[in-house]
């Protein structure tokens, strides 16, 4: 049956903005830190329903992203039946195919998958995740030229999760568990996101 799902999508990093990565750059730092979350507004995987649950991932990668030796932690929703947590796991660890698959070449190290308590705010351009109390990310959209819409990324050359992306700041954020990061006033992307496979 495979999987479809979609919903809000939110990252932030700890690059200037905005985000040299995504054009094949070097990250404006010596490493780059990247939090990534999801909101399932809908979907499921064989017949699973994901529905309203949330998935966060934290990334720790050398200065070139694309020179691979990523280190991942995966935060799956605790509020998942364990048929859930699994559908979830597959999905947005890339083992169910799809696109987020693409990553998995990059990556070196799985450093956890494990259930946590998640939450997932969005209210008007503003967008708030948190990890129980390991981590904490926020993101405002930017305001372009015409003074009402936000600036909009199409096609870029590393589009690793989904595109187009609306370009966003981070706030506050803050991460201790496998790794430690603190970072503010930095690069955020913004999405709507739809997977299938």
């Amino acid at each position: 049956m495979g999987f479809s799902v979609k919903g809000k999508y939110f990252e932030t990093c700890n690059c200037d903005v905005s985000c040299p990565c995504i054009w094949l750059g070097p990250a404006t730092n010596d490493s780059c830190d990247v939090l990534l979350a999801w909101h399932v507004s809908e979907g499921q995987r064989d017949g699973v329903d994901l529905s309203g649950l949330n998935a966060v991932m934290a990334v720790h990668t050398l200065k070139q992203m694309t020179d691979g030796n990523w280190k991942v932690a995966l935060y799956l929703d605790d509020r998942a039946t364990p048929e859930q947590s699994e559908a979830l796991g597959a999905v947005f660890s890339g083992g169910a195919g799809g696109h987020l698959a693409g990553l998995g070449p990059l990556i070196a190290e799985v450093a956890g998958v494990v259930p946590a308590k998640i939450s997932f705010e969005h209210d008007g351009d503003s967008l708030k995740a948190t990890v129980g109390d390991i981590l904490s990310m926020e993101s405002k959209e930017m305001v372009g030229m015409d003074g009402s819409h936000a600036p909009v990324i199409t096609n870029p050359l590393l589009g690793a999760v989904a595109q187009p992306v609306t370009q966003a700041k981070a706030g506050a954020i803050r991460y201790h568990d496998h790794w430690d990061a603190e970072f503010s006033g930095t690069n955020s992307f913004v999405t709507d996101f739809a997977y299938e496979g």
